[in-house]
């Protein structure tokens, strides 16, 4: 599902915590993201079994992998990469990432994206959720976050804001610093003076949807959801 199909994606929630633009030219602009070998190596398949730490500091009693969730009243569909049962009954988010750490701590964009995956487990679930954790594999290192209704909140601020920024083809600007641009895959895009393209990076578009047929599909959408 995608947002096409009346649903947004906690990958692009995370896209849209890193830097809202690139939001804007997905969904507006309609390019797609040039991936780079790393990006290729980071997307494979990770060994589950580097996680058996964190299994065993939980003590948990049920590890779901790849987790398929949607929440109808916001609107957003995802898939975790793990849920962890603990046997005290926590359910307890997990993401593994092609990445490093901030000083060891987990990145704003992940902290919210595990705070969208706890909403959805929340509602899936009916439980609530007060923790996640990522795994950041160049490291070797886990990092945990608690997951506050503060920052929940935050995720469905950020929600409303990407369908509000789609309907109205709002360009919300450039708001980073040049250094998260390096390995970003819409920079030849976004800031084409700053970085050329090395060859035919721009990908035919995808046909743009019209402001009424953007504007029934946010209509249809409702955020009545659980603080």
């Amino acid at each position: 599902m995608s947002i096409d199909e009346g649903y947004l994606t906690v990958v692009e929630l995370k896209r849209y915590a890193y830097c809202p633009r690139i939001v804007f030219i997905t969904h507006v602009l309609h390019h797609e993201e040039v991936k780079s070998e790393a990006m290729e190596v980071g997307s494979e398949e990770h060994d589950a079994r580097k996680l058996a730490p964190l299994i065993s500091k939980l003590k948990a009693v049920n590890v779901l992998k790849n987790v398929e969730l949607v929440s109808e009243g916001l609107g957003i569909v995802g898939k975790l990469d793990y849920l962890m049962l603990t046997r005290l009954g926590e359910y307890v988010p997990v993401e593994v990432k092609w990445a490093e750490s901030e000083n060891s701590k987990i990145k704003w964009d992940h902290k919210l994206q595990l705070a969208a995956y706890a909403l959805l487990v929340e509602e899936r679930f009916n439980t609530i959720v007060k923790r996640g954790y990522v795994y950041y594999l160049r490291e070797h290192r886990v990092a945990e976050t608690i997951l506050s209704e503060g920052l929940k909140k935050l995720v469905i601020k950020a929600v409303r804001e990407i369908y509000d920024m789609i309907e109205n083809e709002r360009d919300p600007g450039i708001k980073v610093p040049t250094t998260k641009c390096f390995s970003c895959g819409y920079k030849a895009y976004c800031r084409p003076g700053l970085f050329p393209p090395a060859g035919p990076l721009y990908k035919e578009s995808r046909p743009r949807m019209g402001p009424e047929a953007i504007k029934q599909k946010i209509s249809k959408r409702n955020y009545n959801v659980r603080r």
